[in-house]
């Protein structure tokens, strides 16, 4: 990498294009098209997305001009960082989820994540599915985490998990001991519930609709393994997330099968207005591996 095509790279993500950057440069823009594709080639990494005869950069180009600014006189830094990008060694995730895969499951894939990345920085943050697909939208975070169905956006959409909600119930509860339970055997029982208009709320909801049935809802919860808390305080009863599952006392509540059960899926969304960084795709590799074990 040299001082020529670095002056190159910055033009054009300042002047948005080849030809503006040529001439604010007084060159040809061949000769600008030249010098950044022997940038790319030097360092090994795909600074623009080739769209419709336009350049829009990558994620790593935004990254690599925002050291530019800073160190623009020391190319030796600038390359360090760059090949650093190309290596995953660098970077930074922003991630949002519902709040029941905050409290237990998403910061353990986070820690294990980080172990083999250490000097990349995480930011993670929840919210309700709706919510996070129009963060996701507007590029707030890099990731999301959604219960589907959610709502239609210009985003990324990428299969995720298929689960099954488990019944939760107090360890002294009489049906506590089997492993699963009919949803008519619940009938008389108060439930806890996620709050409406929430993904969570529409399974529930549907669920009971299938089976023609109106639970006695006591208390309206948003997080689940607020929940669970509940349930083991005896306020009653709850069809939650089994991801909940190893954070939860088992002296104080089990968790009981469906019999025909209550399954959703969720997916991994992405901004559709850019391309994901390298650090990001390989969480998201590594997302997908983790749930397949």
């Amino acid at each position: 990498m040299n001082f020529r095509q670095l002056e190159a790279f910055r033009a054009i993500m300042i002047h948005g294009s080849a030809t503006s950057a040529g001439e604010a440069l007084h060159i040809t823009q061949p000769a600008v098209s030249r010098l950044l594709s022997d940038l790319e080639q030097a360092l090994g990494l795909q600074l623009f997305e080739r769209s419709h005869r336009r350049l829009i950069p990558t994620a790593e180009a935004r990254l690599l001009y925002e050291e530019s600014e800073t160190v623009f006189g020391g190319l030796d830094r600038l390359r360090e960082a760059a090949l650093s990008l190309r290596d995953l060694n660098r970077g930074r995730i922003r991630i949002v989820t519902e709040v029941v895969y905050a409290d237990g499951m998403m910061p353990r894939l986070i820690a294990e994540f980080q172990k083999a990345h250490p000097d990349i920085k995480i930011q993670f943050d929840t919210g309700p599915s709706a919510s996070i697909v129009q963060w996701i939208e507007l590029c707030w975070y890099d990731l999301g985490i959604v219960v589907l169905p959610a709502p239609q956006a210009n985003v990324q959409l990428q299969a995720y998990t298929s689960n099954e909600a488990v019944c939760a119930m107090p360890a002294d509860h009489p049906l506590a001991q089997a492993e699963e339970v009919d949803l008519p055997a619940l009938h008389g029982e108060r439930f806890i519930a996620p709050v409406p208009n929430s993904a969570f709320r529409f399974h529930f909801d549907r669920l009971f609709a299938a089976r023609d049935m109106r639970p006695e809802i006591g208390i309206e919860m948003r997080t689940q393994h607020g929940m669970c808390a509940a349930v083991g305080a005896g306020a009653g009863i709850a069809l939650v997330d089994p991801c909940v599952i190893p954070d939860v006392d088992p002296a104080k509540v089990r968790f009981l099968r469906i019999r025909g059960g209550c399954k959703w899926d969720t997916a991994i969304i992405s901004p559709n207005t850019r391309p994901p960084s390298l650090i990001c795709r390989d969480f998201v590799r590594f997302l997908l591996e983790a749930a397949a074990a």
